[in-house]
């Protein structure tokens, strides 16, 4: 059985003149850790409320575990699902441990105190300091302990990292990846951040401006990704010639002029390492190339790989 399955989901905004989701349909496995992967403003966070019932699709339907939901009728749904929102919305003269016995109460749940406080500690977070003195990074840890206080079938969280160091970026995870294992829940994950959807999710939608790019397995969607290459040469002249070259032999290259003697592309995997090769093997080596540089796949470029052809017919071959 799917934990989640979203059908056709339409929702307007402005009387119904701005698209925030546009017919979008996407399943999501009982077990699952599922990714949600998009820009700013492409509809996740719009996505998310709907399948919470804090906002009434136009069209479509959700089903939780198998049942279409409707909130109007019924919200007992919601008993099964631990959210962490993108902003959470926090009574500042309230401490964490007094909110915490607050979100219990509406959900009508006991807390393990043992396991929020064990968790408490691993995050380094004081749950008798009042919200209103905490960092962004240790409200959103007060998030965290919101979601996981209950022993919920569904955890949907809203961009869960945001505000939190590196470190304790790595351990939420952990966390997550613990209660997992020990209760089989279903953890649904948006974000606009590749690396952390590539480090823990099994698969990942992604959504742009309201509509479903690409559904894909992780391995597959870093295998589809751009590399982005630049590449500082000893002069003028190089450059020119190494971009002949390049426009010649990889038509394919998305590639963005920058200033001075630098020049910027993006290619497939497989082509990148040609033109390492290419470049090592060639008389653009040594002197001639400066410096190299290659970057971590981003979110734009897995974009402009789902969009190139677009984006080609437009600029030309060169983005400015």
């Amino acid at each position: 059985m799917n934990a989640i399955e979203v059908e056709d989901l339409v929702k307007y905004y402005a009387k119904g003149t701005v698209k925030a989701v546009d017919g979008i349909t996407f399943e999501v496995p009982e077990g699952s850790r599922f990714g949600f992967l998009g820009p700013n403003g492409a509809g996740k966070t719009t996505t998310i409320r709907c399948l919470l019932g804090l906002l009434q699709p136009n069209k479509g339907n959700i089903l939780i575990h198998g049942k279409k939901i409707d909130p109007r009728k019924d919200v007992n749904f919601r008993n099964h699902i631990g959210y962490l929102p993108g902003e959470l919305g926090i009574y500042k003269h309230m401490t964490a441990k007094y909110l915490l016995k607050y979100f219990a109460k509406l959900y009508d749940i006991k807390i393990d105190w043992k396991y929020i406080n064990e968790i408490a500690e691993r995050l380094n977070l004081d749950m008798e300091r009042k919200m209103g003195v905490l960092s962004k990074g240790n409200k959103q840890k007060v998030g965290v302990l919101s979601a996981l206080m209950g022993k919920f079938d569904i955890l949907i969280m809203d961009e869960p990292t945001s505000g939190l160091d590196p470190l304790m970026q790595s351990e939420f995870y952990r966390i997550v990846a613990e209660r997992q294992e020990q209760s089989n829940c279903t953890v649904f994950v948006s974000s606009h951040v590749l690396p952390e959807i590539e480090k823990f999710c099994d698969k990942v939608a992604i959504i742009k401006e309201g509509k479903i790019a690409e559904i894909s397995n992780v391995q597959n969607l870093k295998a589809k990704s751009l590399k982005n290459i630049e590449l500082e040469f000893e002069t003028q002249k190089s450059k020119n010639e190494f971009l002949a070259f390049l426009t010649s032999s990889f038509p394919e290259a998305i590639v963005r002029q920058l200033p001075n003697s630098q020049i910027s592309f993006l290619l497939p995997p497989k082509k990148t390492r040609e033109i390492l090769r290419d470049i090592s093997d060639k008389k653009w080596a040594g002197e001639h190339v400066k410096d190299i540089t290659i970057k971590h796949t981003s979110l734009e470029n897995i974009f402009l790989e789902f969009y190139k052809e677009n984006n080609s017919k437009k600029n030309g071959g060169m983005l400015k």
